[in-house]
């Protein structure tokens, strides 16, 4: 004789796994995972009913046991998803006034520098290297640029250097 194998519940439980499966995989798409919430509460209601129904026919539970089992490590995922955003949202504002209190804080510094001034620029890269050295005092400008235009070319003409400083 044969027997009889029951399938009550048997498409809920398939309907659990595969919104389960699809809940997982919207689950770990970053900043999309919190959609998987509402597909991950829609697996567990249907692996629910479905274990419901194979009870009480005494009919298989895999497939409705693996759609309860998706269907909450994606409700997991996302809720994990939720909570590090609203965490991360939360200090945004923060991070802002970091970064703007840093680039005040190098501005600052740089502005020191050069009006102490004298100023050494290093530029690298890999084995080449490049250094400008310079001053910004007026005073120390304008007495180069003196002995600049004192200095006469040895052949007929002379060498002219525009001295006016711009502001």
């Amino acid at each position: 004789m044969e027997e009889e194998i029951k399938n009550t519940g048997h498409g809920m439980g398939v309907a659990a796994l595969i919104m389960g499966i699809i809940s997982i995989v919207i689950a770990i798409i970053p900043c999309v995972g919190a959609l998987a919430f509402f597909t991950g509460i829609v697996a567990i209601v249907l692996g629910a009913i479905g274990l419901s129904q194979a009870s009480q026919a005494s009919a298989p539970k895999g497939l409705q046991i693996g759609g309860l089992v998706t269907g909450a490590l994606a409700l997991l995922i996302a809720i994990s998803q939720m909570v590090f955003i609203g965490g991360f949202s939360k200090n945004f504002d923060n991070i802002g006034e970091r970064i703007e209190e840093a680039f005040e804080d190098v501005e600052k510094d740089l502005r020191e520098d050069f009006e102490s001034g004298n100023f050494k620029i290093t530029i690298e890269d890999g084995e080449d290297k490049i250094q400008i050295e310079g001053s910004s005092k007026k005073e120390e400008l304008r007495n180069e640029l003196e002995k600049l235009e004192s200095v006469e070319i040895e052949k007929e003409d002379t060498l002219h250097i525009d001295t006016t400083i711009q502001k």
